[in-house]
Order: C-alpha cells, then sequence, then structure tokens
C-alpha cells in the first residue's frame, strides 16, 4: 500500500472518529436546548439557484438542524452575485444571529460583511470557498476541501487518460475556489508540456453553453480532453459530447457530481468526478456552530477537509442511489 493510499485512509478514518464524536456531543445538547431560547443559526452561501451541488449542501444543513431541533435559515443569490450576496450578509447580520455559516467565493467583495458579523461578536464558520478570510477575520473553523491541492488531483487523473491538448471550463468568473483549481491543474498539465485552455461560460444558460463549447472544439481539432470546474459546465457538456463525439475520444472529466454526472461516468462519457463532500460542508458546520453555542466547543484545526476523493467506474455505482437522494 502506498504512502498516499495510507495518508487518504488514516484522514479518513480520523474524519469518521470525528464526526461520530461531535453529533453524538451535539445530540446530548440538544436536551439542553429544548429548556432556553431557540437556537438560530443563519447560513449564506454563493450558490446559484439551479446549481444541484448546493441543494445538497443545503440538505445536509437542513437534516442536521432538524436533529438537534434548532432553527437554520439557509439562502442564496439567484446568480453569482457578490453585491446581493454581501447585502444578504448585512441583512443577517443585523438580526444578530446565534452563529452565521457562511462561503466567501470571493474575499474583497464579501470581507467588510463578514468583519461586521465578527465584530458583532458573532460566531462564523466558513464553509467551501474562502479559508484565506482567516488571516483578517477571526473564525471558528473551515469546512471545505483545498482547491489548489483538488485541482493538482484533477490534473494527476487526466494525465492517466494520455491527453494531448485540453479544455477548462470555468463557470463562475470571479470565484477563488475555483480560480484555485484552475492554477492546480494548469500547473501540474503545464508541466507535462500540455497546453490548456480556459473558457468561460454562462452557468444560467446550459444551451448557450453547449454551444459555445461546440464552436470552440470544433475550431480547436486537437482538443481530446475536457475538464469543468462543476456540474454546471459539466451537463451540457456530457450532452454536447453524446453527440459529437459518440466514439468517445474526448475525456470529459469535472468537479463535483450530481445523479445525471454519475450515469456519464457508469456510461463511459465522463471519465471521472472529483468529489468534496458537500453534504459534510452542510451538516457539520451546523453541528459544530450548535456545540460552540451551548458547550463552547471549538474545533482543534483552523480546517476541516471533506475531500477531494475520486469518482470513476470503479465506485459510481455506489453513491448513485445516495445522489438520487441528495445526500452525496
Amino acid at each position: 500500500m502506498s504512502p498516499m493510499i495510507k495518508k487518504q485512509i488514516a484522514k479518513y478514518f480520523y474524519l469518521i472518529i470525528f464526526l461520530c464524536v461531535v453529533v453524538s456531543c451535539s445530540k446530548k445538547n440538544n436536551q439542553k436546548n429544548q429548556f432556553e431560547k431557540e437556537i438560530t443559526i443563519k447560513m449564506v452561501t454563493h450558490g446559484q439557484a439551479t446549481d444541484p451541488f448546493w441543494s445538497v449542501v443545503s440538505n445536509g444543513a437542513k437534516d442536521a438542524a432538524q436533529e438537534l431541533g434548532i432553527s437554520l435559515h439557509y439562502q442564496s443569490p439567484q446568480n453569482f452575485d457578490m453585491i446581493t450576496m454581501s447585502q444578504m450578509i448585512d441583512a443577517v447580520v443585523a438580526t444578530n444571529p446565534d452563529g452565521l455559516i457562511v462561503s466567501v467565493p470571493d474575499i474583497t467583495a464579501l470581507k467588510k460583511s463578514i468583519v461586521a458579523a465578527s465584530k458583532k461578536n458573532i460566531p462564523i464558520i466558513v464553509i467551501n470557498a474562502g479559508s484565506e478570510i482567516m488571516e483578517d477575520v477571526d473564525i471558528l473553523t473551515y469546512v471545505g476541501q483545498s482547491e489548489y491541492e483538488a485541482g493538482i488531483k484533477a490534473a494527476e487523473e487526466m494525465l492517466k487518460q494520455n491527453v494531448k491538448s485540453v479544455l477548462c471550463i470555468n463557470h463562475e468568473i470571479g470565484n477563488i475556489s475555483l480560480d484555485q483549481r484552475e492554477q492546480g491543474f494548469r500547473k501540474i498539465l503545464t508541466e507535462n508540456h500540455i497546453p490548456v485552455k480556459t473558457v468561460p461560460i454562462d452557468a444560467s444558460d446550459p444551451s448557450e453553453t453547449k454551444e459555445m463549447v461546440r464552436s470552440f472544439i470544433s475550431s480547436n481539432k486537437k482538443i481530446d480532453g475536457i475538464l469543468t470546474l462543476g456540474p454546471l459546465g459539466a451537463i451540457p457538456i456530457v450532452r454536447l459530447l453524446k453527440e459529437i463525439d459518440p466514439e468517445k475520444n474526448i475525456k470529459l472529466a469535472t468537479f463535483d457530481f450530481t445523479p445525471e454526472i454519475i450515469d456519464g461516468i457508469m456510461n463511459g462519457h465522463i471519465v471521472f468526478a472529483l468529489d468534496q463532500q458537500q453534504y459534510l460542508q452542510g451538516y457539520l458546520p451546523v453541528v459544530l456552530m450548535n456545540l460552540y453555542i451551548t458547550n463552547k466547543n471549538t474545533p482543534a484545526y483552523k480546517k476541516l477537509e471533506t475531500g477531494p476523493s475520486i469518482i470513476n467506474i470503479e465506485n459510481a455505482q455506489d453513491v448513485l442511489s445516495l445522489s438520487k437522494k441528495g445526500s452525496r
């Protein structure tokens, strides 16, 4: 067994133990919650309404809140819109919640609003994007994956496909997490003398995305690999490739997954997906925040990583039913 595999096994073993402890402790504190004022946690993310990734995050948060008997309010902008998101955070902070859970895809745009929460002594947990904000704002912890390292892992997997020229699809320009994914991915491929071209898309218009990529591939015949930085890019492209590449010569991979992406993996239209276990990014922060509010427990580490791992033809079937249920 390689050292890397041993390291991954150890990481997830300790994560499982950690989960068992925090959930057990938090459920014990639930009895105390019933006799005190209702705990209210506000959660603001950048997840677009059409993005299936974020529905799983929301499911995790709501499941935890229901199990713990606390009040959770989840909201996000209709589109990737930092002005609207900052206004949402400001409005939430004005209500003085017991805790704030927030994603930070653009630190510059959201820092003022998050600092305002900190100044009011509202405990903060950051999820999914923007761990670097802990350099300027005191937060309890960050729950998510290291995006740059995830990009490196995606590149290492793509190299196994023997690609020669790769297209990268970015569905949220300005999202620091997607930028870091691309940077890690590009670094490894460039070192291996494989050119990478990044194309931004409008995630709200799948038809436009499909035609834009069709045109790009038509003009760049050497493209034999595509990495999408999320499902909003992957879904229209897998549909496109079914039309124009029935022999599956172009290797498509993606960050994150949905039931349709899992089907694509099982049918050979997608070679792999990177899994950051977004259900945990919703569930864990609610549990941790509840423990802090009721028992002043603080995480030992400033980063709690939930991924990445690889979903491919070997394990796709195992997560398909869970994905359809909305917990993976």
